[in-house]
């Protein structure tokens, strides 16, 4: 295993420095507004501080949006392997008023990206890739 490799593990070990990267990439990444790194069983790993701070409404969104998070992922897996599409790259819900992502890190890691409001499907699937890629290559 290169130092490179080795070193990302430990840091998405690390929740402090895994909330560390989500509050940068929230801060730095138009359209998206939160992000919360979960469990694949659906516990919260770190958070962003406006997800772990903002209103009662938004204060469940780390620990409520991690279990469906992880129905979503178990979901999708089995939807893209009962069609036969290979691995499941992301889950994508669009509301009224912007959209959601689940996104598998690793074998036990999952994503959890909201857009800012009125985001469209195509602007949050790319901001939602620089937010995957900041956690995955967080000294780029």
């Amino acid at each position: 295993m290169s130092a490179e490799t080795q070193r990302r593990e430990i840091r998405l070990r690390d929740p402090q420095v895994v909330g560390e990267l989500l509050d940068r990439a929230c801060a730095e990444v138009d359209d998206v507004r939160h992000a919360v790194m979960t469990s694949r069983d659906g516990l919260v790993i770190a958070a962003d501080s406006g997800s772990r701070t903002e209103g009662d409404g938004e204060a469940t969104i780390a620990l409520h949006g991690s279990a469906l998070a992880a129905a979503a992922a178990s979901i999708g897996d089995h939807f893209s392997g009962l069609v036969a599409q290979g691995r499941l790259q992301s889950t994508v819900f669009e509301a009224e008023r912007g959209c959601v992502g689940v996104f598998p890190m690793s074998s036990t890691l999952l994503l959890i990206v909201t857009s800012m409001p009125s985001v469209t499907p195509g602007r949050f699937a790319a901001a939602a890739r620089r937010v995957v890629s900041t956690i995955l290559q967080p000294d780029r």
